[in-house]
């Protein structure tokens, strides 16, 4: 059976299981990630779904101070974590393509005007999202366990990225002056940059 009828079928079975609005609401890019990965497809999903289980246990421990949403460290942590626990089941390459095919995902949501954690998506928050990911491939490649231990290491020793923000949450300019929301809010390209998470 070719893989794009195996696609197919997974598709029809995710549907009939009641997964019809999840699979609605994932990007083109994410669909043929399915297809062409049909034996891992599941498996993925179930790593993902486990990692956001994983990260709301750590909001409601209050381990992140402040903001929570894109663009925050907890955002950093959640990227970088799903994509080495991907790694280390899955393997770098699918890992990464799923990553990448996820973040293609946002600036079509941009386009439609569709918000991700009460924001537009733009650029800023995507190149974050990638810089995270490869930083948690890379650190599923050098240790095998205890994956969040050493993503949150990373995140402490400022190896993750973040959208450079004051303590209330505001986002800050390369001058460190606050952005107002009306000036970056539904701009791809806006003043928002990345920092180090230290």
């Amino acid at each position: 059976m070719s893989k794009f009828l195996l696609g197919i079928c997974i598709l029809f079975s995710m549907a009939a299981s009641g997964q019809k609005s999840i699979w609605k609401r994932t990007g083109t890019a994410e669909k043929i990630w399915v297809i062409t990965h049909p034996f891992i497809a599941g498996k993925a999903y179930r790593i993902s779904k486990k990692v956001l289980v994983v990260m709301d246990s750590l909001k409601k421990a209050n381990y992140f101070e402040g903001n929570t949403l894109s663009g925050s460290k907890c955002d950093a942590v959640r990227h970088a974590y799903w994509m080495a626990t991907l790694t280390n089941q899955i393997g770098k390459r699918r890992a990464l393509k799923l990553g990448k095919a996820h973040e293609k995902k946002n600036r079509k949501d941009f386009d439609k005007g569709v918000l991700e954690e009460r924001f537009m998506p733009d650029q800023a928050a995507m190149n974050m999202d990638l810089k995270n990911n490869e930083k948690g491939a890379e650190i599923a490649l050098k240790f095998e366990n205890q994956l969040l231990e050493k993503v949150l290491t990373a995140l402490r020793n400022g190896e993750l990225w973040w959208i450079k923000q004051n303590e209330k949450g505001e986002f800050l300019d390369v001058n460190s002056s606050v952005i107002p929301l009306i000036e970056w809010s539904g701009k791809w390209n806006n003043q928002r940059i990345l920092i180090p998470t230290n």
